[in-house]
Formats: structure tokens, sequence, C-alpha cells
């Protein structure tokens, strides 16, 4: 899992909106690989909402396959931790994942925009 230096500042804006998983007070040091794309993305200028849509955009299966397979497979929490790659993505995904869904249902993001 990918884990921020002690004096870092975390935005938790993502989880807070998005991740069912997300507890504040606790280890908020632990980020999701959604979570690090999200601000990877933010980082490089691209304007995101981290707002909480009344209705979420899903993208076609084939765009949601090619997210899980650029996010998910590089995330850590994927082999012991991640619900959502557990059951086999019946439970919940990350706030992470949740978010790019959206933006890429809503056409605010690509595909190929995701390293």
């Amino acid at each position: 899992m990918f884990m921020l230096g002690k004096k870092a500042k975390i935005d938790t804006t993502l989880c807070v909106n998005f991740c069912d998983y997300y507890k504040p007070g606790t280890n908020e040091e632990l980020e999701c690989q959604g979570f690090v794309v999200v601000h990877r993305l933010l980082k490089k200028g691209k304007r995101l909402s981290q707002a909480r849509p009344g209705i979420a955009s899903v993208p076609d299966a084939r765009t949601r396959e090619g997210l899980r397979s650029r996010v998910c497979s590089a995330c850590s929490f994927r082999e012991d931790d991640c619900d959502f790659m557990l059951s086999g993505g019946t439970a919940k995904p990350c706030g992470g994942f949740a978010l790019l869904s959206h933006l890429l249902g809503s056409g605010d993001l690509k595909l190929e925009e995701i390293e």
C-alpha cells in the first residue's frame, strides 16, 4: 500500500465523498491505488470534481474492465484486503475506483488519461 511521509497532509475529500471503507481518524497514511491515480491527475492539472453526485454515472463494461486493469492491478490492497477484488467485483469498490468510474461514465475523463 502507498504511504505518505509523516509530514504530508492528505486531502481526504475523495475518501469522505466516495469510500465506504474510509474511517476518519484511523490510519490516514494508507491510500488505495484509485486515490493515488486521482491525486496524480490533479497534480498534472486535470480538473476533476471530487463532489459526490446525486446519481453516479457508470461507464460501459469495456471501460470499467479497462479501469480495473489499470488501477486494481497496481493496488497493494488487491491481494488480501480489497473486498471488491476478493468478491469478483460484487462488493463496493474503493473510493478512488468509484470516483474514476463516475468520471469515466460522465465523460469527464478518458481511460487513456489513467496511467
